[in-house]
């Protein structure tokens, strides 16, 4: 199976961002670029059905990802299940035990 020659930039961005997703028990994982440059992303964990996963997107990863990898087009989310992993297990600071 072929790579796309963005995806190293674009999973080095993704990345970096997991662990801020992380805090919050979600995370996001790359699903496919297309010819177009076009990035599919699949939240995952918490990030599923949160309220804040469109502002996320929207104003965070599709902003960055658009910024340090210039060639992308457009970033989307995709809805279906998770194929590779689930979030990670986070505790968050403010739990209580």
């Amino acid at each position: 199976m072929r790579t796309h020659p963005l995806h190293d930039k674009v999973q080095a961005v993704i990345t970096e961002v997991q662990p801020v997703l992380g805090l919050h028990g979600g995370s996001i994982e790359l699903v496919s670029i297309s010819e177009d440059n076009i990035v599919a992303l699949r939240f995952i964990g918490a990030c599923v059905g949160c309220a804040a996963a469109d502002i996320t997107l929207e104003y965070g990863l599709k902003e960055m990802l658009m910024i340090r990898v210039e060639e992308v087009e457009d970033v989307v989310a995709v809805n279906d299940e998770p194929t590779t992993h689930e979030a990670p297990n986070i505790p968050l600071p403010y739990a209580r035990n």
